[in-house]
């Protein structure tokens, strides 16, 4: 059973590999937060044909007419103070997107369109990548169900005030049952119906309603940055093909951030001595390239994130050249410092089969590879697998790791960092 399990897991991530394109063209909606979290949706609106084959089906469009006409009729009936009851109007019931997401299954195998959008965008990006063992159609059917997820958490977590995976950063910063809050929560759905007849998808009164809430509580970390190649990661992007690799024991240092917890400090004093550590192995000629991991994360609504803050020490403090640092700005755990290291390492071509090595202080050293923490059992239990198929101690401050290519698959119930 074991060997069985192997070679699917071996056969899988294999076909996984070839299937995903480094060199993928993302298509833009002209919001990075909507393109980082509901990417399948900017697809739509982006391919006129797909567009053209949903906007027209009998059924989609009908699922779209009665979501209007319910929002239309309902709105001005809810009192003032309920916000679930306002809100609910702009999520379709789990039988309505199981109507739905059943529909498309069944449009892709027969309309050209949809499966050019599957298998020449979805598949390539590796956005959906747990995905692609499934056909076409399930494979659509699977990241719409998780686009409504998504959306479902945002409007739970920042129009109603529900706790967020990781609440200390993660929920709203007002509270859900003020006046104040409740008369923002009335003029967002206003805003939202007052553009119903411009839409045409069945998607976009919900989606519209999702990137509302996350824009009106400055929660566009997910967009921050963005594109990172033609901007603070522009030097390390254009010299990372020059590189020898050969020339180096590891393909990249990885060092993870530590927020501060008081409000007005950049860097906290955990995070200094991690920088020390990091500019000490870089000096050494450990490896060409480190990745500062870390994104706006304490205290929350920080304006500080850790990754361009320890960018900026290792510059001016430690002289290490700008084309050797990529920044990574987005991660706000650990699990996701590894993911989202894999990710910019699979995008912008660094060899993911060499060795790299994440350098820190000893706590979190102990924290990552000591069973008693089950580091491992996190991941899975957050990301659904790890973002690493190796991992070991090599000393008090450095664990060797090599990244796995399921890291790009996009994490529809974490918003701030998809």
């Amino acid at each position: 059973m074991k060997k069985s399990y192997l070679l699917s897991l071996y056969l899988f991530l294999t076909f996984a590999l070839a299937a995903q394109n480094p060199k993928y063209q993302f298509l833009h909606s002209g919001s990075f937060v909507q393109d980082k979290n509901f990417y399948l949706f900017t697809l739509v609106e982006q391919l006129p044909a797909v567009q053209k084959v949903l906007a027209g089906d009998e059924i989609l469009s009908e699922v779209l007419r009665l979501q209007k006409e319910q929002i239309n009729k309902q709105l001005e009936a809810c009192t003032f103070e309920d916000n679930a009851c306002k809100l609910a109007l702009f999520i379709p019931t789990p039988t309505v997107q199981n109507t739905i997401t059943e529909r498309l299954a069944t449009i892709c195998s027969k309309e050209k369109a949809l499966q050019h959008l599957v298998q020449q965008h979805m598949r390539p990006s590796g956005v959906f990548i747990k995905y692609d063992s499934l056909t076409d159609g399930e494979l659509l059917k699977q990241a719409c169900l998780d686009a409504y997820k998504g959306m479902q958490l945002i409007v739970d977590t920042y129009g109603l005030g529900k706790k967020g995976r990781y609440p200390k950063i993660d929920s709203l910063y007002y509270d859900p049952n003020s006046f104040f809050y409740q008369r923002v929560v009335k003029s967002v759905t206003f805003n939202v119906q007052d553009g119903l007849e411009q839409m045409n998808l069945f998607f976009q009164p919900t989606l519209s309603l999702a990137l509302t809430l996350l824009d009106i509580n400055y929660r566009d970390e997910a967009g921050r940055h963005e594109p990172m190649e033609l901007l603070e990661n522009r030097k390390a992007y254009e010299y990372i093909p020059t590189i020898n690799w050969d020339n180096y024991q590891y393909a990249c240092i990885l060092q993870t951030g530590h927020g501060p917890e008081k409000e007005g400090i950049p860097l906290s004093p955990l995070g200094k001595i991690r920088l020390k550590l990091v500019a000490e192995r870089f000096h050494k000629g450990w490896a060409p390239l480190i990745i500062l991991s870390g994104g706006y994360v304490h205290p929350i609504q920080t304006p500080f994130a850790e990754a361009t803050e320890m960018k900026r020490a290792l510059i001016e403090n430690y002289g290490i050249p700008e084309r050797a640092i990529l920044i990574e700005p987005h991660a706000r755990h650990t699990t996701t410092n590894f993911r989202n290291a894999a990710r910019l390492m699979f995008r912008y071509g660094i060899p993911m089969d060499k060795v790299s090595v994440c350098t820190t202080t000893f706590d979190q050293i102990i924290y990552i590879t000591d069973p008693k923490w089950a580091f491992d059992e996190r991941n899975q239990n957050e990301l659904g697998y790890l973002p690493y198929e190796y991992l070991k101690k090599v000393s008090r401050n450095d664990v060797e790791f090599k990244p796995v290519i399921t890291s790009l698959h996009v994490d529809p119930l974490d918003p701030l960092d998809p």
